[in-house]
């Protein structure tokens, strides 16, 4: 009998496999989908900038009109949730956030203001491409910004929170938390304990 010829291989350097033949477990037939039906680790790691309610645009000047900006837009600096402020108590209306999330696909978040306060939407954006502001709600002085939270989307869908097996920050173990969606990429949210600064590390391995 000859020797069996594999049709896996590592290439040059030893830090990766490359399968060539059918992955399959022990027992499965080749059409069962058990054969391929796996969870990989994957290692997430981040260093990102602190929060600001200014980063993606500095305020923007209000109108008796809806008012749409396209320009003067600053990427978010990693996947991560954006935010709307006010410049005054009283300002209402939604603003309609476009970009597209980790994956490139194109998303949409509306985000409600609420005065003064910063508002936190619920999608993670790689990028920012329109803002869509609301009609003024006092005539002539009304701004709005648009800011990143500390919120980091992921680049996969995580089925179950409990497949986060290790979240590191700055070198330590993490407190924070994981939201999952199933069908929307963009709400696979992480939401660290620690203060992100522009310098220290994120780090989460979970399965896919």
């Amino acid at each position: 009998m000859g020797i069996p010829i594999t049709k896996n291989r590592m290439v040059d350097g030893g830090d990766k496999w490359i399968i060539g033949g059918d992955i399959a477990r022990e027992g499965a037939t080749p059409d069962d989908a058990s054969a391929v039906d796996c969870l990989l680790p994957v290692h997430y790691q981040i260093t990102p900038a602190a929060k600001s309610a200014t980063a993606v645009h500095a305020a923007i000047a209000m109108d008796d009109v809806p008012v749409v900006v396209t320009t003067g837009i600053t990427n978010p600096d990693v996947p991560r949730v954006v935010t709307v402020k006010g410049n005054a108590s009283g300002i209402t209306g939604n603003v309609v956030i476009t970009g597209t999330n980790a994956a490139g696909d194109v998303i949409t978040d509306t985000i409600a203001l609420n005065g003064a306060t910063e508002v936190a939407g619920a999608k993670a954006f790689d990028t920012v491409t329109q803002i869509d502001l609301p009609v003024e709600t006092h005539a002539g002085t009304d701004t709005v910004s648009i800011g990143r939270a500390d919120v980091f989307g992921l680049p996969h869908i995580v089925y179950n929170a409990l497949m986060l097996l290790v979240k590191i920050f700055d070198g330590s173990t993490d407190a924070g938390s994981l939201a999952v969606d199933a069908d929307e990429l963009e709400k696979n949210l992480y939401t660290p304990a620690g203060t992100p600064n522009g310098s220290k590390v994120l780090d989460l391995i979970y399965l896919k």
